[in-house]
């Protein structure tokens, strides 16, 4: 009895000393394709540089607009621009409405959805786009707007999402936005170079509650990945536009 009691207990030791092995090859793993990546992403992305905007006196207004749009898969936030400003792109610089929105750069510019292109945007830092469209009037269901929300915001809450949201440019030494890349055919506004590096846990979704959460519009509490996550984020939104 005492040898069956012996052998069985090795036996079990030997199984736990298994499955441990296994679970260290498995956290480790875990550990390479999370950290490895993040560690870069500290590393090597580029801070943020101080925003030179024309002073907030000339915001005339006591509330502006701001609306979130679900384009499907991706989300982008459009601001009202405070008149007599010229940070539209350079088809329409002083459109009363501007469209930002943010992704990975093979992926959302140049329309490259083949696996690796996905893939790299999913487990890789890759390099991002700043997308800048000029609008006279925000976005409806004919243009392809699967959802709309939208608030007023004081004038100080809009200064100062303007300000975050140009942090996501490539900038100058001089403090300016690098130039577009040249117009592409598929979109109206332009595509600027990004100072970030987008990732499955810092993707488009994640882009729009990050600025929006800066200045207490919406919650984040959980990370936010999909589409589908912005609406029940966001505080004070009322959803104007729903599109099956």
């Amino acid at each position: 009895m005492g040898n069956f009691l012996r052998a069985t207990s090795r036996k079990l030791w030997r199984l736990i000393q298994k499955r441990r092995r296994c679970i260290g090859i498995v956290l480790g793993f875990n550990g390479c394709l999370w950290g490895i990546p993040a560690l870069y992403i500290a590393l090597f992305t580029p801070p943020a540089s101080e925003i030179k905007l024309p002073s907030i006196q000339q915001l005339q207004q006591s509330q502006y607009d701001v609306y979130v749009v679900n384009w499907g898969f991706h989300t982008a936030i459009i601001v009202e621009q405070p008149q007599g400003w010229t940070l539209g792109p350079p088809n329409h610089p002083q459109a009363p409405y501007i469209e930002y929105g943010w992704g990975d750069k093979q992926f959302f510019m140049l329309s490259d959805t083949s696996i690796p292109t996905t893939l790299a945007a999913a487990i890789l830092p890759t390099p991002s786009v700043v997308y800048l469209r000029g609008r006279d009037a925000p976005p409806t269901a004919e243009n392809y707007a699967r959802q709309l929300y939208h608030r007023l915001i004081s004038r100080q809450q809009l200064y100062a999402l303007i300000g975050t949201l140009e942090q996501s440019f490539q900038r100058s030494p001089q403090g300016n936005r690098v130039k577009p890349y040249p117009q592409v055919p598929e979109f109206v506004g332009y595509f600027y170079p990004g100072r970030e590096y987008y990732i499955i846990w810092s993707d488009c979704n994640a882009w729009t509650i990050k600025h929006l959460h800066r200045i207490n519009i919406a919650k984040s509490d959980i990370p936010v990945i999909f589409s589908e996550q912005v609406g029940s984020s966001l505080e004070g939104f009322q959803l104007i536009q729903d599109s099956p």
